[in-house]
């Protein structure tokens, strides 16, 4: 549901070119804060709180990106990256960690379309996200 700015009008009709994002973190903080913002940004937002929630929300939903943590436990991050890159090649994926050495940059080439250490930029990751899918 839409509330109208200007207005007390709700609506349920979402922009027909809303983009669909799955954001992925075991630290319910940073899902809050992530989901917030990008709900503000236009966004329609998705999240796990694992790789293996976020297994089951990419077979059942059409996304348009994949925003994930590295360092998770039992399904981490690295795990979840390798299952999209077998299973649903074109979807992109921002990585982001606090703990650069368990994921470096340049790791195996182009496994991840954007990578962030926290603490991030916010602003600079929606710049990222937004070139990354032509917006």
């Amino acid at each position: 549901m839409l509330l109208e700015r200007g207005s007390s009008k709700v609506t349920n009709d979402f922009p027909k070119n809303r983009k669909k994002i799955l954001i992925v973190d075991d630290d319910e903080t940073i899902l809050y804060i992530l989901r917030r913002f990008f709900i503000g940004e236009g966004f329609e937002v998705l999240v796990a709180k694992d790789g293996l929630e976020a297994m089951e929300r990419l077979k059942a939903e059409n996304l348009s990106l994949v925003l994930t943590d590295i360092k998770m436990p039992s399904f981490s991050g690295i795990d979840l990256i390798r299952f999209i890159r077998q299973n649903m090649k074109g979807i992109p994926i921002v990585a982001m960690t606090a703990y650069p050495y368990l994921y470096p940059e340049k790791r195996n080439g182009n496994e991840v379309d954007a990578y962030f250490r926290k603490p991030f930029d916010i602003n600079e990751m929606l710049s990222s996200i937004e070139k990354i899918l032509g917006g």
